[in-house]
């Protein structure tokens, strides 16, 4: 048996010492053993006595009964490739490390070379993805993205393998079983490549999804028309259920990694094609990934693909994003206009440390998910904001907005019962500071988006001054107090929220997030 020999293998990569003997000896004791048929179940269990490649360099007698005696019983194959696939992840993370000597993560590149051409790693790493065992499956899709990353930056090379795997099982889906492995493998990818701080990202993303890219957006038609009313989705347990979670972390990567290049089509599609994505929140399919899919379409209209983009970015600057931002914000207001709101019930109970009740006397604020409220009331500003960015006629940014915001006001009445102790809302630009006073950094997004829209208005107001009644001067102030986005009103229910508190107002000026 060889696991003690790997438990010290283990132990060598953790502190980053030289591994003494030649590659090939640890070729043979990384190896998988597979049982993919019957015929090579006997070869597989032999393998752990043994090792599998007769040029390899064998451990000696003395090794291998020193690992009979100290090694516990209670280890199995199953232990060793679980101690195999945890080494390969942990070789690869060596190898990128500059705080490792050079020989040594030559040595551990010798090793994945060897693994790879002669063991052919990859594809019994790919079988191993249909394995029952959960965890068995998950430790082979990290290690199977690790070395697909590791061709990717050391021979600037896709591996063959893993690409076709991925381009047969999402063009076959429904039908594939494979598809959350699938890709769980490629997001693993896509951030192992945006956290490398050296690699050129451009040149690496595009030679990943350019074969990637047409299968990824038939890919993405195909599972969001999926039936998403039947019982296949009611459980967030089912494979279905799992399918649908694990595309919206395929989704977030390609979101984040389309700062780093010209967007290819399978890193707009979310943009371009967002009616299938609303029509899903709107759907029966389980609350969990609803809320999923809504905190992926608050981060599309922020504007954060990731934490550390900033607004100077290329990305923001690209005619691309433009029009990818103006078809998705006329995709969001056509349905809200449609009252697409009303369709998405909120859970009515949230969840707390330590359980799903809330404590005795604490105010729930009517027991709505207030992060999904959060989430949804910016989607609808930030659409709005940015339609009236690309709007320039008076009667259409007038006809837009007032639809919007009354659909908005109603879903925020519905979801947002004040508490006993409080006065009902009278004025509608209270909403904003009652909706988001919990959470700085969105209160501060949309009390942003309400400003520039106002400013907008003011602004098509001032071009129509001469030509406008006392009447009409009156309606246009009406309607900034109608709509709940008057600045000035906005700012004296904040203060009063803060209960005229000048430190907070302080700490929120001097706040990064604010």
């Amino acid at each position: 048996m060889k696991i003690s020999l790997l438990q010290q293998m283990y132990k060598d990569v953790l502190v980053g010492i030289p591994l003494p003997k030649e590659s090939r000896y640890y070729t043979s004791l990384l190896n998988l053993c597979v049982e993919q048929s019957p015929e090579t179940a006997e070869s597989c269990n032999r393998m752990y006595q043994d090792t599998d490649m007769s040029d390899a360099v064998v451990p000696t007698a003395d090794e291998l009964s020193n690992s009979f005696a100290n090694m516990n019983s209670s280890f199995c194959p199953r232990e060793v490739m679980l101690l195999q696939l945890t080494l390969l992840g942990m070789m690869v993370a060596k190898a990128e490390s500059q705080q490792i000597e050079f020989s040594t993560r030559q040595k551990y590149c010798e090793i994945f070379v060897l693994l790879l051409k002669e063991a052919r790693i990859d594809s019994k790493l790919v079988y191993l993805l249909s394995s029952d065992d959960r965890l068995l499956s998950h430790m082979a899709s990290k290690s199977l993205a690790s070395l697909v990353y590791f061709q990717l930056k050391e021979e600037n090379s896709l591996n063959v393998t893993w690409l076709t795997f991925t381009l047969k099982t999402l063009s076959r889906f429904p039908v594939s079983t494979q598809v959350a492995e699938c890709l769980w493998t490629l997001t693993s990818i896509i951030k192992d490549i945006l956290k490398d701080e050296v690699l050129p990202k451009a040149g690496i993303l595009k030679k990943l999804l350019a074969p990637l890219d047409a299968v990824l957006e038939g890919f993405y038609n195909s599972i969001l028309f999926h039936h998403f009313d039947s019982r296949h989705y009611t459980s967030p347990y089912c494979q279905a259920a799992n399918n649908l979670i694990s595309f919206t972390d395929l989704l977030e990567a390609l979101l984040a990694s389309r700062i780093e290049l010209e967007p290819l089509r399978c890193q707009r599609v979310l943009f371009l094609k967002a009616s299938n994505v609303l029509n899903l929140i709107s759907s029966s399919i389980h609350y969990i990934i609803k809320k999923k899919f809504i905190m992926l379409l608050k981060k599309c209209m922020l504007y954060k693909p990731r934490e550390d983009a900033r607004s100077g970015s290329l990305f923001f600057q690209t005619p691309s994003f433009s029009e990818d931002m103006l078809a998705l914000s006329n995709a969001v207001l056509q349905v809200v206009n449609l009252a697409w709101l009303n369709e998405i019930p909120l859970r009515e109970r949230a969840s707390y440390f330590g359980g799903s009740e809330a404590a005795p006397g604490d105010d729930t604020q009517g027991g709505s998910d207030q992060t999904v409220l959060r989430a949804l009331s910016l989607v609808v500003l930030k659409a709005l904001e940015f339609k009236f960015q690309n709007s320039a006629t008076e009667a259409e940014v007038k006809g837009d907005f007032q639809s919007s915001m009354s659909q908005l006001l109603l879903f925020w009445r519905t979801h947002l019962k004040p508490s006993p102790q409080s006065h009902p809302v009278v004025h509608h630009c209270e909403w904003l500071s009652l909706i988001f006073i919990e959470q700085d950094d969105d209160m501060w997004e949309a009390a942003k988006a309400l400003l520039l829209i106002y400013l907008k208005f003011e602004r098509l107001r001032q071009d129509a001054a001469d030509n406008l009644s006392q009447k009409e001067e009156e309606s246009w102030s009406f309607l900034t107090h109608a709509s709940g986005y008057n600045p000035h009103c906005i700012f004296l229910f904040l203060l009063e929220k803060i209960a005229f508190d000048s430190t907070v107002l302080l700490d929120f000026l001097i706040s990064s997030e604010t």
